[in-house]
Order: structure tokens, then sequence, then C-alpha cells
């Protein structure tokens, strides 16, 4: 999960360390054996009230080709319901304009737009 300037900042001033990793250019939270290091031995997540943004909109996604869509590898993704997309919507593109911000990352805000349409299209029939 890519991290924003913001995540880390909040989660260092909660008092936590060691959570992240330089990787293809961006922050991102540390795996240890595929798994989250927020994870505890039930799979849940410890930090879930202050989890960064990315978990937050979580399973949309951003894709580069594709734009704003679900994340077909999460067994939920199906249940989202049209009040949370709508919520997510907003929120990952807040994440996305930080990620302009923290790693002056180029965001085709024309493809976010119409895969965001796409996407909630049936929220609003």
């Amino acid at each position: 999960m890519i991290l924003t300037r913001s995540d880390i900042t909040m989660l260092e001033k909660k008092g936590y360390s060691d959570f992240y990793v330089r990787k293809g250019g961006f922050y991102r939270l540390l795996n240890i054996n595929g798994k989250c290091v927020f994870l505890n031995l039930d799979n849940q997540c410890v930090i879930y009230e202050n989890r960064p943004l990315g978990c937050r909109v979580y399973p949309l996604i951003y894709d580069e080709e594709r734009g704003v869509v679900l994340d077909s590898e999460c067994p939920l993704a199906d249940s989202v319901g049209c009040e949370d997309l709508v919520k997510g919507v907003e929120l990952i593109k807040l994440v996305l304009r930080e990620l302009e911000l923290t790693y002056n990352y180029a965001v085709n805000w024309s493809l976010v737009d119409k895969s965001i349409a796409l996407l909630v299209s049936g929220c609003f029939s």
C-alpha cells in the first residue's frame, strides 16, 4: 500500500516507527511474510481508526490504464454499496492529489473522472 506524506506523519505522531519501506519510487507499508505490518495474529488491523488513506478507500484502487476501479482480487469488492462507493471515490481523489504532491506523480485526471462516472453510474439510475 502506497503511503502519502500525511499518512507517514500521522502514524509517526501516534508513536509508530519502522512501518514503511521505499520501493518503486514510493513509500509503502511494510509487509512481513506477505502481510501488512499492522495486522495482528487474527488478521485484524491494529491501527484501523488511524489507517492510511489507501487502506480507507480499499477496495477502490487507481490503475494507470483503467482509472479508479474496484480491486478484482478483493473478495468483498462485489459487496461495496453505493454509499461506500461515493464516499470512497471522494477519498481516492484526495489520495491521488496527495500522491501528486508527495511524489510529483502525474495522475491522468481525465481517466479518473471517466472511470469514476462509470463506477458510480448504477448508483444514480
